[in-house]
């Protein structure tokens, strides 16, 4: 991932991050709990690139849902900094690069 990429990914995860709503909401929007996205989050800022398919899940659900969470494009560019097209796209080329992958075994625990 580009650090641009990261840095997107990051702000999705901070966003559920920041919801006062607590663990169940985030494992209907994510899958995981708050302290899990916490992890995944630490994991995409950092050098390490690699992820398992679950935490690829998790990456892509704060993708997708934040923009649906936010009532306008001038609401997501101003807490995210990015546009919601960006967002999308960059969850469509996870689920490319998961596809593409030669070393996935299909697995829900296996790394892409």
């Amino acid at each position: 991932m580009t650090e641009v990429q990261k840095q997107l990914i990051c702000e999705t995860l901070m966003f559920h991050a920041d919801r006062p709503d607590g663990d169940r909401p985030s494992i209907v929007r994510l899958g995981v709990d708050r302290a899990s996205a916490a992890q995944v989050m630490e994991k995409a800022s950092g050098a390490n690139s690699e992820f398992q398919l679950n935490e690829i899940h998790v990456l892509f659900a704060a993708l997708v849902s934040a923009p649906v969470m936010m009532p306008s494009e001038e609401v997501f560019y101003e807490r995210i900094g990015f546009f919601r097209e960006q967002a999308l796209a960059l969850a469509g080329g996870l689920v490319s690069a998961v596809e593409e992958a030669p070393n996935w075994t299909g697995e829900s625990s296996g790394s892409a």
